[in-house]
């Protein structure tokens, strides 16, 4: 089955840049040829008709200086020479070139003109199918006169056509060759684009997103392969780290799945241990719910902005992260609150300050400070506590998904190790930064959240 000419046409890019050139080079030819034959044309009519009038303003001047001209003229009769006659007042030929000196007269000036140029079809006088015919009256001794000079437009007419012809022909060639140095041209700078395809194709089949284009060079289209890379790159980034997810979600589910199979099994064997058991699977089924719920976060959020965006109020965030139990022995209070707003969504910005939270009282020695401060077109949010603080080697480590420190692994402390990446996510999704210090002066850590500040007048 032949494939249609519209879909031959959508698929290859190359015959339409070939076909778009060859168009536009004929619509060239088309205006551009006969602007010139029509200007070449006009040439040589031009200089028919500089011929015949020169040639009879030359006759002209004899005469009126009285100078004797012979009869017959003697030149030459040819096609490239005009025909030239002379007529006394009363339109007798009193002289002429050698084959119109004898014939009846080729022209009549009309009474009242001095002069005239007309352009005579098929005269009797001359085989031609047209002719410029310039005829002036002159002042002579014998009285007035008229010399008319006449010369034949078929050999401009038909040297013309021969030009036109033979441009005709030359534009065909000339069509031809521009369509093939369209199509080789084509072909060629669409070389590196096929070649980035089969790579592309070669990575996408062998399943590895570790490859990367190469040859790129240093025109357009190296950067359209830059930026193919570079897009290899976030999606290889991408797939390991739903892989190493994946993994991870895995394996921190596995504990309290294993637990509260345990638990269902011990019930089975002993019944009289029923207010137990239901306590332990309580807890499992808790811990479990929190770890989906935090996993059904991260994934709704991944980077993206919120849908919901309204100006917000840290101070008012902050203050209402505040009231919530704390353990004994364990003070949480407030410090600096400016009135600073960011756009965001506020149930969000509320999980990085709570989850913020839960992480110092986890660890608090027996304090933490919340606080909220303009820093130019920044706000920052701190969360200070005087715990075990975090060695500066992991200090980026906390960020990542279940992510656990060596003092953090027996998990005693009920986190499910999303806490920090939520925080690190909700965060980015608003524009803002998140990072780790030591308290000063320690021993603690320091939690500082940064977001671009709201224009006041963004503000109702």
């Amino acid at each position: 089955m032949m494939a249609s000419p519209a879909r031959i046409w959508r698929s290859s890019l190359r015959l339409r840049l070939t076909v778009t050139g060859a168009l536009l080079a004929a619509v060239i030819f088309a205006i551009a040829g006969p602007i010139a034959i029509s200007r070449y044309r006009g040439s040589l009519t031009g200089s028919v008709w500089n011929s015949v009038t020169g040639a009879a303003r030359q006759v002209a001047v004899k005469l009126e200086s009285s100078q004797q001209v012979p009869d017959p003229i003697p030149m030459p009769v040819s096609a490239g020479v005009p025909r030239i006659q002379v007529l006394d007042a009363r339109d007798r030929v009193v002289t002429g070139d050698p084959a119109s000196a004898v014939r009846p007269p080729m022209y009549r000036l009309p009474s009242g003109r001095n002069s005239q140029r007309a352009v005579l079809t098929r005269p009797t006088f001359m085989a031609a199918s047209s002719a410029a015919v310039y005829a002036v009256r002159t002042a002579t001794s014998r009285g007035p006169e008229i010399v008319v000079a006449v010369m034949s437009l078929d050999p401009a007419a038909a040297q013309a056509s021969e030009v036109a012809e033979f441009t005709a022909g030359l534009a065909v060639g000339a069509l031809a060759v521009v369509g093939a140095v369209c199509w080789l041209t084509a072909g060629w700078a669409l070389r590196p684009v096929e070649r980035l395809r089969r790579q592309a194709a070669t990575i996408a089949a062998s399943g590895e997103l570790s490859g990367r284009l190469a040859g790129l060079g240093t025109d357009e289209l190296a950067r359209l392969g830059g930026t193919l890379n570079t897009m290899l790159d976030s999606l290889e980034s991408s797939v390991h780290r739903q892989r190493r997810f994946v993994a991870d979600a895995a394996h921190e589910m596995r504990t309290p799945v294993a637990g509260m199979t345990t638990t269902l099994e011990v019930a089975r064997t002993h019944p009289q241990a029923s207010q137990t058991l239901v306590d332990d699977l309580l807890a499992g089924h808790r811990r479990l719910g929190r770890l989906v719920n935090d996993l059904l976060i991260l994934a709704a959020v991944d980077g993206r902005a919120p849908q919901r965006a309204e100006p917000v109020d840290l101070a008012g965030v902050v203050t209402d992260c505040s009231r919530r139990p704390v353990p004994d022995g364990i003070s949480l209070h407030l410090g600096r609150l400016d009135r600073v707003f960011v756009v965001g969504d506020e149930t969000q910005l509320s999980r990085v300050v709570s989850n913020l939270v839960d992480n110092a009282l986890r660890y608090a020695a027996s304090m933490v400070e919340l606080s909220v401060r303009q820093d130019g077109q920044q706000a920052v949010i701190t969360v200070s506590d005087d715990g075990p603080g975090i060695p500066a080697a992991d200090r980026e480590r906390i960020w990542e998904r279940f992510a656990r420190l060596d003092d953090d692994r027996s998990r005693a402390s009920g986190g499910s190790g999303l806490g920090l990446a939520m925080v690190r996510e909700l965060t980015a999704a608003h524009g803002g930064t998140v990072s780790v210090t030591g308290r000063q002066p320690g021993p603690g850590a320091t939690f500082l959240v940064r977001l671009p500040v709201t224009a006041a007048d963004r503000v109702r």
